[in-house]
């Protein structure tokens, strides 16, 4: 029997309409992504609006924003992260994105300040092989995991550091708030990234540098390796039927919508 295919399933020589069987996506429904900068220098160069986008890591995933199916061709989509709050007395900026975004497999994402990159990270999927309902919330809420990284440094772009006393410089912080829900549980995944200033790194290249049999004394000044410290990975849950809310001490929080 010859059949053909369209949108809504299999239509055979008889005209009749086969429903198409395909199993049921479980879908991440983004509500929430927030990032704070602290420990910086905050000024006129400080931008009203930083980039976000999300890049699909198989060509499976699906992506949604707000209600629109990105092309399985596509490169990821972009959306706004809008300036919520600028504090020059506590040295701290935070942008937010309200944007609907669904998502049903891992992805990568980027925050840019113009064309610089100023974190990248994921939020990974973590398959289960048995079923998982609703009800085994602690379960459903660890099928999803967080990455950041940065190679921003101190300096770069609008991530200037505090003077200190002398000649140090505080380093920014930058933390990631990601909330959301999955099979039915409220999801929030939190990260924390510490920014080394360059005069770290151009001593700790100098140091790399120094020959192995002088190596025992420099390996107890020599800084860490990795340019960037990461802190503070979470897994909460938020009630449902909440917003987002940002109370006076500048704390992310959530109230009760009714």
């Amino acid at each position: 029997m010859d059949v053909t295919v369209n949108g809504n399933g299999f239509l055979g020589n008889n005209g009749h309409l086969t429903s198409r069987h395909s199993p049921r996506l479980s879908w991440l429904d983004l509500r929430v992504f927030y990032v704070r900068i602290s420990k910086c220098e905050i000024d006129d160069s400080t931008p009203e609006n930083l980039t976000l986008n999300h890049i699909p890591l198989d060509p499976n995933t699906l992506l949604e924003v707000n209600g629109v199916r990105a092309s399985i061709y596509s490169d990821g989509v972009s959306t706004l992260l809008r300036r919520d709050r600028l504090d020059k007395k506590s040295e701290e900026a935070t942008y937010v994105s309200t944007d609907s975004i669904r998502i049903t497999g891992s992805v990568k994402f980027e925050v840019l300040d113009r064309d610089a990159l100023v974190l990248s990270g994921y939020l990974n999927k973590c398959e289960s092989n048995g079923y998982i309902d609703g009800s085994e919330s602690d379960h459903v809420s660890r099928m999803w995991s967080m990455n950041c990284e940065t190679d921003a440094t101190v300096g770069t772009g609008f991530l200037k550091g505090k003077q200190l006393i002398g000649s140090e410089l505080a380093s920014p912080t930058i933390e990631v708030y990601v909330a959301g829900c999955f099979l039915g549980t409220p999801i929030m995944l939190t990260k924390s990234l510490h920014l080394n200033s360059r005069r770290k790194q151009v001593r700790m290249a100098m140091l790399n540098s120094i020959p192995e049999n002088d190596s025992t004394e420099s390996e107890k000044e020599s800084p860490p390796r990795l340019p960037v410290q990461v802190e503070n990975e979470g897994y909460s849950n938020y009630y449902p039927g909440t917003e987002y809310f940002e109370g006076e001490d500048g704390e992310l929080s959530f109230f009760n919508a009714g």
